[in-house]
């Protein structure tokens, strides 16, 4: 069992989500995702690194799975359902709830960074969004 322990520095991740795809994702600039789980060598989880500049954003989206952040660095924003910002500080965890629309990113202060965990990652990018946020759609 211990030759399948690993030790791994997200910053030091080299699986990435390729930028095209990254860039589509994100309102501002596209986010350095790297795939934390994929270093060390499992599926059991998805566990993602998102390092984002400041002001960036995804994307109005849903997901068929509960996902959970942890903000490790910065002041992050998440949002809700068509809700208004919610600020979000280092140390926090986030639950975005399975089926809800929902966006999450770095407020305008500087830089952050968040794990995303997720049982699994299914992004849906075409879900229907509350009128309040038509903005962030494109």
């Amino acid at each position: 069992m211990a030759e399948r322990t690993r030790i791994v520095d997200p910053a030091a991740v080299e699986e990435r989500v390729p930028a095209h795809l990254s860039a589509q994702r994100w309102v501002g600039a596209p986010a350095d995702v790297r795939r934390v789980n994929e270093a060390l060598g499992t599926d059991a989880m998805h566990i993602n690194a998102v390092y984002l500049e400041a002001g960036v954003r995804s994307r109005p989206h849903t997901h068929s799975f509960d996902q959970i952040l942890f903000y490790t660095s910065g002041t992050g924003v998440i949002a809700v359902d068509g809700g208004e910002d919610r600020r979000v500080e280092t140390g926090d965890f986030v639950l975005l709830p399975a089926g809800v629309p929902h966006m999450h990113g770095a407020t305008e202060d500087g830089p952050a960074c968040h794990i995303s965990l997720m049982r699994d990652v299914d992004m849906d990018f075409d879900c229907p969004i509350p009128d309040s946020w038509t903005r962030w759609r494109t």
